[in-house]
């Protein structure tokens, strides 16, 4: 059966049209890029084999339209683990690409790349890192090594450097915001979509998954461990919520859960 409103193979770009009214409310009254999660994951949760084996989970339909939302975004932000573990391009790849120079000076079809990397970690030869057209920017804390730092702008990059030790949502959110960034796409890994959740950062969620379970639970999620973000708050009617649409069934067996994240506000 093919959803309505999608193409055949899934990528059809009015599936990820961003909403620009929504966008700029939520820079005018939160200060900070509307902001995307998504992630491709088992039946039961997990995004890798506890051995990092992570391609590919879902299919082509799937990866296509995870390429249309890239390239709907300002910027693409992961975290130094998934650069570790999986060296992602972060491009748009097998999407159409123009050449429109876009608020924040990226370039329709070619987001910023953003990695979030509290010491400066990430490999000066992360093919994210590669130069082309688009912003490549790395997102430290304040004890990243100097000479890590100076190194990764002697390639063109620009460097975010934090004051707390760790980059933070309220912090490295305005600060892409600044930088004329007003939509995100954050793919993970799980610590970084726990953080966007903990700290009511994100707006929507897009949950890819593949008909497929892993069973093992040292596998990772595609959400890691809240953390004390999140008050205490008693039974199940203190977790945090989303609104979801119907559940788009694409072409090749996988299952889009799509919605917005319920009370995403003002970075405290």
């Amino acid at each position: 059966m093919q959803p309505e409103g999608m193409a055949p193979d899934g990528a059809g770009p009015e599936a990820v049209a961003l909403d620009p009214d929504r966008v700029r409310a939520c820079l005018e009254r939160y200060g900070r890029p509307y902001v995307r999660l998504k992630a491709a994951a088992t039946l039961d949760g997990k995004i890798a084999t506890r051995h990092g084996e992570s391609q590919w989970i879902t299919g082509a339909a799937a990866r296509a339209l995870g390429r249309r939302l890239r390239g709907a975004a300002d910027g693409v932000l992961v975290g130094i683990g998934t650069v570790l573990a999986d060296d992602p391009r972060l491009t748009v790849r097998g999407a159409e690409e123009g050449r429109i120079v876009q608020a924040g000076g990226s370039v329709a079809g070619a987001p910023a790349r953003i990695v979030l990397d509290s010491t400066a970690r990430v490999p000066l030869t992360a093919r994210c890192l590669a130069a082309d057209e688009a912003r490549r920017i790395v997102v430290v804390g304040s004890g990243a090594p100097e000479h890590r730092v100076a190194a990764l702008r002697s390639l063109g990059v620009e460097v975010l450097t934090m004051a707390t030790a760790r980059p933070e949502p309220g912090a490295f959110l305005p600060a892409l915001a600044r930088l004329g960034l007003r939509s995100l796409l954050a793919e993970g890994g799980a610590k970084v979509h726990a953080s966007m959740i903990a700290h009511r950062a994100a707006d929507e969620l897009w949950l890819f998954l593949a008909g497929s379970v892993m069973g093992d639970g040292a596998a990772p999620a595609w959400c890691a461990d809240l953390g004390e973000a999140v008050p205490p708050r008693p039974g199940l009617a203190g977790l945090p919520r989303f609104r979801l649409e119907p559940p788009l069934r694409l072409e090749g067996g996988d299952v889009l859960l799509r919605g917005e994240v319920e009370g995403a506000e003002a970075l405290q």
